[in-house]
């Protein structure tokens, strides 16, 4: 056999297509000097105030020095490059994160909303804003971070407005204390009867919310059930309404909320948080019963 012949057990090695390979380090070296004259250019005015436009450059590098074939001669000086905007970084965000609030505090202040808590989780009455600054995002909650109410960028004049919209959305409903009951103790009777329960048995909360939502649509909706004509009402709805109820006795029984134990809690169906007051403190239920008086 030749020398230069292969064996039937030898593979060649495959060829490296030349041309390919050198387009594809242009394109990732033309990458890395905009990615770096962009974190250049972000770091010379106001730097804290371009926090996420840094760190989207800087995983682009990081991702671009992961690609390439010429690790080895490029990283060193890349990292000479944005060493100091990494070391930077922690300061940055830190006065980011006071700019933010204190513009947050005076755009809620405007709105008659009072502000509290630490970064990331920031109270408004029964509220949380969640801030993530390096994701340019804003989640604002319902009570503890348990129902998502709605998300925004970090922009505190829109959040103000968004939060305004969703408080009035939620409060300003039209509320009576024995329309609310009577519909509840229904529900409450109607799902204990589907579930072969008696009255005064618990009944999951989950349970209560479908059956009460949808014993309280309008004729439209029960005529023709279709997505238009449905009323919303869910979980924000529910909880709030049992907090602003202050009648609890129907028919000689009286309303009673079962404090969710920790196996209810692992499934977000199998409890509902409620408001104990407008600073934010609440209780979890998990069934709901009505016991004979």
């Amino acid at each position: 056999m030749y020398a230069n012949e292969l064996s039937e057990t030898e593979t060649p090695e495959p060829v490296v297509d030349v041309l390919r390979t050198m387009s594809e380090e242009e394109r990732y070296l033309r990458n890395m000097r905009k990615a770096i004259r962009t974190i250049e250019r972000l770091t010379e005015n106001e730097p804290s105030n371009n926090i996420y436009k840094m760190k989207q450059e800087l995983m682009k590098i990081e991702k671009i020095l992961k690609q390439t074939r010429l690790t080895d001669l490029i990283e060193e000086d890349v990292e000479q490059r944005i060493r100091p905007v990494k070391s930077e970084m922690p300061e940055w965000e830190e006065q980011a994160n006071r700019s933010f609030g204190q513009r947050l505090e005076d755009a809620l202040k405007q709105v008659d909303f009072e502000l509290s808590g630490n970064y990331p989780l920031l109270k408004v009455l029964f509220y949380t804003l969640e801030v993530k600054l390096y994701n340019n995002n804003v989640t604002i909650w319902y009570g503890p971070q348990q129902e998502r109410l709605d998300t925004c960028k970090p922009i505190p004049e829109v959040v103000a407005k968004k939060l305004q919209a969703s408080h009035k959305k939620i409060t300003m409903r039209n509320f009576d204390d024995e329309i609310f009951l009577l519909h509840l103790y229904e529900a409450y009777k109607a799902t204990a009867h589907r579930s072969k329960k008696t009255i005064g048995d618990s009944i999951p909360v989950s349970d209560i919310i479908l059956e009460y939502a949808l014993l309280t649509q309008n004729k439209n909706f029960k005529i023709n059930p279709v997505k238009s004509s449905y009323r919303e009402y869910g979980r924000v709805f529910f909880s709030y309404d049992l907090y602003q109820l202050k009648q609890r006795t129907i028919e000689d029984h009286v309303l009673s909320l079962v404090t969710a134990t920790r196996a209810y809690t692992r499934r977000r169906s199998g409890f509902l948080w409620i408001p104990s007051n407008e600073r934010g403190d609440g209780t979890y239920i998990s069934h709901i019963k009505f016991r004979e008086v």
